[in-house]
């Protein structure tokens, strides 16, 4: 059922005032009904999109890990830490606490 011209221009006045006098509820009531970000994110397009932008960034992850696996062997040890003794340099044997024997004498 349409308005009539009289009741249109009443309508739109009430707008204007509510416009003026309360801002933030005229804007909440103007974007009443309008999809909001949920309802766009579930349309079959969003979740292409977004898949595919999830796979690049896996992509780029690996990808940078992968180049940087060369340089993580020079960081890390390169084998066991050896005794001072072990150079070649043969000095006098001394008892450790395990081979002290039935005694108890070092």
């Amino acid at each position: 059922m349409a308005l009539s011209m009289d009741e249109q221009r009443i309508l739109d006045e009430m707008e204007r005032k509510l416009a003026d006098e309360d801002p933030l509820l005229a804007s909440r009531l103007t974007t009443f009904g309008r999809p909001g970000l949920t309802a766009i994110l579930r349309s079959r397009r969003a979740r292409i999109v977004l898949s595919f932008l999830a796979l690049i960034a896996i992509a780029a992850v690996s990808l940078a890990v992968y180049a940087l696996t060369p340089f993580r062997s020079s960081f890390e040890p390169k084998g066991p830490a050896r005794p001072a003794s072990s150079h070649g340099v043969s000095g006098p044997a001394r008892p450790s606490a395990h081979n002290t024997g039935a005694s108890g004498a070092p």
